[in-house]
């Protein structure tokens, strides 16, 4: 290989790296007001190591451009120590500094300039990039020396790398100028091995930036594409030795040179297939990968998106597998089992599971030593470091049910109220990292989240079955409402009977009230057994449903009256409307003495027909009307009503798109008025 060759392979690698040190540091221009000077200063070492790559190859073959890209290298790190002067409070002397010393330096150069010129026959371009290779790094030393003495002592553990790389970086360029010009050529060696010490440099400039500035690759570096160029990466150093193992196979191989290359390629293969296809290989290079370039080990806004989709997408089927789910996929656990305690108890009972074989035992129970542990201690228990180191959990005796199972990994508390609500217990990963405070603080805050996720489920559900028996509850008193008027009725007949039985009319009038009666309850029936949905809505004849509610009453004094006609039709249950208005016209009664009046009122318009009832009795306030006449379960009547019938009724008038209005004096009766729509 000629020394030029090598000297551009130098060149190739400052530029890669000092790219790849400007992008890094881009990421940050938002955040740090420093990084983008010193992505600037990087960006042009990049340039200027590009140039110098096509140099050394002869591509370009101009003084004044390498004059340009050394100047403006140079330039550009000066920038950046003056800046970090005047951040650390001695901008006068920053400026001072490059004042004066600049000055001197541009006279210096000058007179060098003179000097080489007359010595050498060089260029202009030329003579000026080896003299300003003596000057600038003289002046960016003495900044160094000045910004790290400056620095606050808390500060130096960040700038002392910085100092070190760009310190590196320039006395090795001083060292090759000086004997350039003392000499009066370059040295071919010392100038071929400029693009390594500036690459190997580098490095505690990166290390710098991250340190000084906090420059963390999670912020813009996602790492799956970490991990990828890392493959790339690795599948090319791994094809550089299946070169190189090529060469030396053709050199000495002999006879056997080309079975033996073939027996190289297929083994290559092999083990990059196995590479690739092994979880555990692949979680390994990842653990690795973390620990070495990323601040954090876990892109937060990544895991967190993944842990709230996961809850969201689980939905209210199966909760309990779904919470499973969102938390192992943080650490990369292949299953799990999450236990709830009872509603009713202390203990602890299995709720489900996923991708994981149901313990043996479905409850854990409240005298467990692993309860009590964790109820005390509030920590997550690592399985396999108690295994290790029992001392470390002192008072925590496992259940032989988990010593069975060498899959056990993590057992995570759920906590509601600083109360233990639950616990999730995860399998072990391929690859079992060692838990940091990082995990922990993680698996504590997804932990809460999760046990108000599963209570959150519990209370819906119960909320839904108490719904359920509300509406079986609600529809019961409806009925049991009903019975009480067929068994005032039926009480009357009885009543009556005993002085009425050999009266020929009282008979008819008690068998057609017995008859109804019987129908009334058939119907009922019939709505317990289907939940009340069987009262469906049909035209019905208004004129009839008013007559009808008039004969259920009128053994009962003051017996209505009605006073208008209507001749049409609206849509209704004929049963649950007469018996809205029976319930009206039987309330009337009661609040009316005997020798006072009830009167059925109808009359309509094109759209709406109004009935209205009007009794003679005590009348109502409208503090009654407004806070007790409605509210279920409210009688004025004692322990023989329901209190549910002028609840009940309004219901069903605006379940009809109707109205219900009340007017009322106290000591002068009330109107209930009743506004349907026509069909």
């Amino acid at each position: 290989m000629e020394i030029n060759e090598l000297a551009a392979i130098g060149q190739g690698l400052a530029t890669a790296v000092f790219a790849g040190l400007s992008i890094l540091l881009i990421g940050r221009w938002k955040n740090r007001p420093k990084a983008p000077v010193i992505a600037m200063a990087a960006g042009a070492t990049a340039c200027w190591a590009a140039v110098q790559t096509v140099g050394s190859l002869a591509i370009v073959k101009s003084p004044l451009i390498l004059l340009v890209v050394e100047w403006g290298r140079n330039l550009a790190w000066l920038v950046v120590l003056i800046l970090i002067m005047r951040d650390l409070d001695v901008t006068r002397r920053a400026v001072t500094i490059a004042t004066r010393y600049g000055a001197t330096f541009f006279l210096a150069a000058v007179l060098l300039t003179a000097y080489y010129s007359i010595r050498t026959a060089q260029s202009i371009s030329m003579i000026g990039v080896v003299v300003g290779g003596v000057m600038l790094p003289i002046l960016i030393l003495v900044l160094v020396e000045q910004v790290y003495r400056n620095a606050p002592f808390d500060a130096r553990s960040g700038l002392k790398y910085f100092c070190v790389g760009v310190a590196g970086i320039y006395l090795y360029d001083l060292v090759i100028f000086t004997f350039t010009i003392v000499n009066r050529e370059m040295d071919v060696n010392q100038w071929a091995a400029r693009g390594f010490v500036n690459a190997l440099f580098s490095v505690p400039l990166a290390f710098s930036a991250r340190r000084s500035f906090r420059l963390s690759l999670d912020d813009y570096l996602p790492r799956q594409i970490l991990f990828y160029a890392f493959s790339l990466v690795g599948i090319g150093i791994f094809v550089l030795f299946i070169l190189i193992g090529d060469a030396y196979i053709n050199a000495y191989g002999g006879t056997w040179a080309s079975v033996l290359q073939i027996v190289l390629v297929v083994t290559a293969l092999f083990f990059i297939a196995v590479v690739l296809v092994s979880p555990t290989v692949r979680a390994g290079v990842l653990v690795f990968l973390t620990k070495t370039f990323f601040q954090y080990k876990y892109d937060y806004r990544k895991e967190w998106l993944r842990f709230i989709t996961t809850l969201n997408d689980g939905g209210s089927v199966d909760v309990a597998t779904t919470s499973i789910k969102a938390v192992a996929q943080i650490v990369n656990s292949p299953g799990g089992v999450v236990w709830v305690r009872e509603e009713h108890g202390r203990n602890f009972i299995c709720a489900g599971e996923w991708q994981s074989d149901l313990p043996v035992t479905s409850c854990i129970y409240e005298s467990s030593s692993l309860l009590s542990f964790l109820q005390q201690r509030q920590w997550i228990i690592d399985i396999k470091e108690y295994v290790n180191r029992p001392e470390k959990y002192d008072g925590l005796a496992l259940d032989q049910w988990l010593d069975d199972k060498k899959d056990w990994w993590l057992v995570i508390p759920l906590y509601l109220r600083d109360e233990l609500f639950g616990l999730i217990m995860l399998e072990a990963p391929p690859v079992v990292p060692t838990l940091n405070f990082e995990d922990r603080d993680l698996m504590h805050t997804v932990a809460k989240h999760v046990a108000t996720y599963i209570d959150q489920a519990e209370t819906d559900r119960r909320l839904s079955e108490s719904k359920q028996f509300g509406a079986y509850n609600r529809l019961t008193a409806f009925l049991m409402h009903d019975l009480n008027n067929l068994v005032a009725q039926q009480s009357l007949v009885v009543k009556n009977a005993e002085k009425h039985r050999h009266n020929p009319d009282f008979v008819d009038d008690a068998i057609k009230t017995i008859a109804n009666s019987v129908q009334r309850m058939r119907r009922l029936m019939g709505q317990l057994s289907d939940g009340g949905t069987h009262a469906l809505s049909e035209d019905i004849d208004l004129d009839d449903v008013i007559k009808n509610a008039i004969g259920r009453c009128d053994e009962m004094l003051p017996q209505p009256t009605v006073s208008g006609t209507f001749k049409g039709s609206v849509k209704a249950n004929a049963e649950r409307l007469t018996s809205v208005l029976e319930h009206l016209i039987r309330n009337a009664q009661d609040a009316t003495n005997d020798d006072g009046t009830i009167d059925v009122c109808v009359n309509a318009d094109d759209r709406v027909v109004v009935i209205e009832i009007r009794d003679s009795g005590c009348g109502m306030t409208a503090e009654f009307i407004r806070s007790r006449l409605f509210r279920p379960f409210d009688s004025t009547k004692g322990s023989q009503s329901m209190g549910i019938g002028a609840y009940q009724a309004r219901e069903y008038i605006e379940q009809l798109e109707g109205q219900l209005d009340i007017i009322s004096v106290p000591g002068s009766g009330s109107i209930f008025k009743i506004s349907l729509p026509l069909t």
